[in-house]
């Protein structure tokens, strides 16, 4: 779920603070310091998974949600049309593992409001664990995905910037 500020509000019984905002109560300090060191990706949303409490399994699963940070937005096209079968292949070869889905999104959006009309663009990463939790607490498998994602969102992020960045040095005088 997408961090809550605290100052409003309490943390829900299955969250917790950390660093001001509420959080899923067994996301662990270390994953959630490095997905938000990345350095080129900010963390939108993170989800342990939940179970409904019921006494069938029917809860959501865990999942992670990064966009490209706003400073490597100007020029995107370019870099990602430079790059985009590297950073397909890598995307393919890090999260098509069976227990994880990956969503790439790349958008270029014109939208008209307040008599302007606004350009932007995005790039977005979905990262859903296949499995939805059936127990309360975070099971063994759970955790793993978490683990393992992290790294492999680390090994994405780092390829982009080096990728992006001999695409900026290539084009400056």
């Amino acid at each position: 779920m997408l961090p809550r500020r605290t100052a409003r509000r309490k943390c829900r019984d299955h969250e917790r603070k950390w660093r001001g905002f509420c959080v899923d109560q067994n996301l662990e300090d270390d994953w959630l310091e490095r997905l938000n060191g990345l350095g080129v990706f900010g963390l939108i949303s993170i989800c342990e998974g939940h179970c409904d409490g019921r006494s069938e399994p029917s809860g959501t699963a865990p999942h992670i949600k990064l966009r490209l940070t706003d400073d490597l937005l100007p020029g995107i096209a370019r870099h990602w049309d430079v790059h985009k079968m590297a950073i397909l292949n890598t995307v393919s070869r890090l999260f098509q593992t069976g227990d994880t889905y990956v969503n790439l999104e790349l958008k270029f959006k014109l939208r008209s409001g307040t008599g302007r009309l606004n350009y932007q663009e995005d790039l977005i990463v979905r990262i859903h664990g296949r499995q939805a939790r059936d127990s309360e607490e975070m099971d063994a498998r759970t955790h793993d995905w978490f683990l393992q994602t992290v790294n492999r969102i680390e090994e994405l992020d780092s390829l982009i910037a080096l990728l992006w960045s001999h695409t900026n040095q290539g084009t400056q005088c």
